[in-house]
């Protein structure tokens, strides 16, 4: 096991807990009738974002090289995940796209946001990072001042509804976020754990029962563009959480150790896969039958994880690392 001094155990956590919420959002068919439960969807992207901005802003920028082989490092990140699952969806599934789609949108939206916010991110890094609060501020004033102005059809949910392009500005503001955590993470000294993980429950609690009655009254609807607020409370208050005696804890602990950076180091290649693996044909287990797809979900994440690193080498003038290509983490 790595020494826990060298990981931020905070993020790892958030990592979990965003593969736990964007899995379970994408589960209806297994609810069944208890459809439902298949929420938490906007949690798990938003702190998908808030994870990618924090470790991306944990060094200065100006040893970061040049912007295109900064990007390019992003790029082969992701882009050989990417490549993995078409390949695989192309050979076990229905799944027949050319390569200008799957490069453009073979990750589904999140892929494209995430390659468009680095741009941004590259350059507030290396010129604005002294300046990320204000970005902020101006940040989320352009979200709610570009809210009342859109036309929008009742009811409506800004995050779950893909014709909404203020999802754009709205989702960096947690990417921005977690830059600004990051940056000033060794300055943090997370106290009062549980204190925390009760203002989490109720900052999301207060999101739900924004978003619950916003879309159901029309005459408070203009109140569901603050939603945000809760969310940032929320996922400030989980990473101190993470950052805490207990959850240090679970981390130090082999079974714990594993649980949280395998599942969680695996973020990417379970957003991309998980969708083609779902059916209700072991609904009659139900509810065992969400555990027994989320493993298998991982286990498929986790082979694609090893395509793609074989992908990536093969690009590669040196030979192949067969022990990286199948490492754990």
């Amino acid at each position: 096991m790595n020494n826990i001094n060298q990981r931020n155990v905070g993020i790892d956590f958030l990592k979990f807990f965003a593969v736990l919420m964007i899995t379970n959002s994408h589960m209806g068919l297994l609810y069944g009738k208890y459809e439902m439960l298949a929420t938490g969807g906007a949690l798990g992207n938003i702190l998908f974002f808030f994870c990618s901005g924090f470790t991306l802003f944990l060094k200065p920028f100006n040893s970061a090289g040049d912007f295109p082989n900064w990007y390019k490092r992003r790029f082969n990140r992701i882009y050989p995940a990417i490549l993995a699952v078409a390949i695989v969806k192309c050979t076990f599934f229905d799944f027949h796209r050319d390569i200008n789609w799957i490069i453009l949108h073979g990750g589904r939206w999140f892929i494209t946001y995430i390659m468009v916010y680095y741009v941004f991110i590259y350059f507030i890094g290396l010129y604005c990072r002294k300046k990320i609060n204000w970005i902020l501020l101006l940040l989320s004033g352009v979200v709610c001042v570009w809210f009342f102005l859109m036309k929008r059809s009742f009811p409506f949910n800004l995050y779950g509804d893909e014709r909404i392009h203020l999802t754009w500005p709205l989702y960096f503001i947690f990417m921005l976020f977690g830059a600004k955590v990051g940056m000033n993470s060794h300055l943090l000294k997370p106290r009062h754990q549980w204190w925390n993980l009760a203002i989490a429950l109720l900052s999301i609690a207060a999101f739900y029962v924004m978003c619950a009655f916003t879309s159901r009254y029309q005459k408070i609807e203009w109140l569901h563009i603050f939603s945000f607020i809760p969310l940032l409370i929320a996922v400030y208050a989980l990473y101190l959480w993470g950052e805490g005696a207990f959850a240090k804890s679970i981390y130090t602990n082999k079974v714990g150790h594993f649980i949280v950076r395998f599942v969680g180091g695996l973020c990417l290649e379970i957003y991309l896969i998980q969708n083609s693996l779902f059916t209700d044909k072991l609904n009659f287990l139900f509810p065992l039958n969400i555990p027994i797809f989320f493993c298998i979900i991982v286990l498929a994440a986790y082979l694609v994880r090893c395509f793609a690193r074989f992908i990536s080498q093969s690009f590669k003038d040196s030979p192949y690392d067969w022990k990286k290509m199948v490492s754990i983490y």
